[in-house]
């Protein structure tokens, strides 16, 4: 005995098989075979297409070549500057290495910060 509940999810299950099946058909036909000519159309449009890359190719490798050999030489000292034409902070003679200014640091007179 089969309750109302069970024959609904009975038909709904032959029905989703049903689009399955109808649905699976068309995606297993076979198309025909080109015709010669579309053959020869594809053969000639993926030469056409070959050319083109091989070209853009050439291109590429080119401009490449002219970027690394403009970039490739390394920057090249151009002369000297005069001093007059150096502004005064970077003429001003630094010791090399970690070194602190003179004013003591806001840290040094908070009143959070105690010394033990």
């Amino acid at each position: 005995m089969t309750t109302p509940r069970t024959t609904i999810r009975i038909a709904h299950y032959a029905a989703l098989a049903l689009m399955t099946a109808l649905a699976w058909a068309p995606a297993q036909a076979r198309l025909p075979a080109p015709s010669a000519e579309q053959q020869r159309a594809a053969d000639e449009r993926k030469a056409k297409e070959a050319e083109a890359a091989k070209q853009q190719a050439e291109a590429l490798t080119r401009v490449q070549d002219q970027i690394a050999a403009r970039f490739g030489k390394g920057a090249q000292p151009s002369g000297t500057t005069q001093p007059g034409d150096v502004s005064q902070k970077a003429a001003e003679v630094r010791p090399s290495g970690p070194h602190g200014g003179t004013a003591p640091s806001a840290e040094a007179h908070s009143g959070e910060v105690q010394r033990r």
